[in-house]
């Protein structure tokens, strides 16, 4: 079945912090004598994301630091995870856009595809200013972020809420696995994984970058035109 709608996650899938906070955070903790490599850090918090389907306070489901070393067995103190939670804050972070999305774009849009953003943003963040800094919000029917609906991935609503009808010809592209492809099926949409940072290792069926995925649009594009 020809797809109609795409629809895309924000943080890193369009945009992503250079420095990682994941890698900040662990090189905090190699600096407490604690060996624990960014891409760990990461799926641990995917895990605990995957399970809260109501956002917290800030309107997001981002894990406290304390949720995601309590899961790894980690005993640190409070002053400890001050320490880190510190050491986040006052890292560099420069945020940027990957070289390849106006591209990806632009070329959904050429083949009359609707597009749709749906973030798991917090309410003090700057998720929204982000796609007017880069000159996004043009390419999207609709942006849907969680602060606002009340609603997080993975929970089906917020996918719902953001495409109420055709769900079952939407793609939906997000770099959690167990957030943006588990609640996508779940709503009854695609969901692909873009692993830009690849890590989840054990997923074959994945993307690296998004012009893999346009060619794959293409070509689904192409055979629903010689069907027809």
């Amino acid at each position: 079945m020809k797809i109609k709608i795409i629809s895309l996650d924000l943080g890193d899938t369009l945009i992503y912090n250079r420095p990682w906070g994941y890698e900040v955070i662990s090189q905090a903790l190699k600096d407490l004598g604690y060996d624990i490599p960014a891409k760990k850090l990461f799926r641990v918090s995917a895990k605990i994301r995957g399970k809260k389907l109501e956002p917290n306070p800030n309107g997001n489901n981002t894990p406290s630091l304390r949720e995601i070393f309590n899961e790894l067995g980690l005993k640190l103190s409070d002053k400890d995870i001050e320490k880190i939670e510190e050491a986040r804050k006052n890292a560099e972070k420069e945020v940027l856009m990957y070289d390849d999305v106006i591209e990806f774009l632009e070329a959904v849009k050429s083949l009359g595809l609707k597009t749709v953003l749906i973030s798991n943003a917090a309410s003090n963040g700057k998720a929204k200013k982000y796609l007017e800094t880069f000159g996004l919000r043009k390419y999207f029917d609709k942006a849907v972020f969680s602060f606002e609906v009340g609603k997080v991935k993975p929970n089906p609503e917020i996918f719902r809420l953001a495409i109420p009808e055709g769900r079952d010809r939407a793609l939906h592209l997000g770099d959690i696995y167990e957030v943006d492809v588990i609640g996508a099926i779940n709503a009854g949409l695609r969901g692909a994984l873009l692993d830009r940072r690849d890590a989840y290792d054990e997923i074959s069926e994945k993307y690296s970058n998004l012009r893999e995925v346009l060619k794959e649009i293409e070509k689904e594009s192409v055979l629903v035109e010689r069907e027809t």
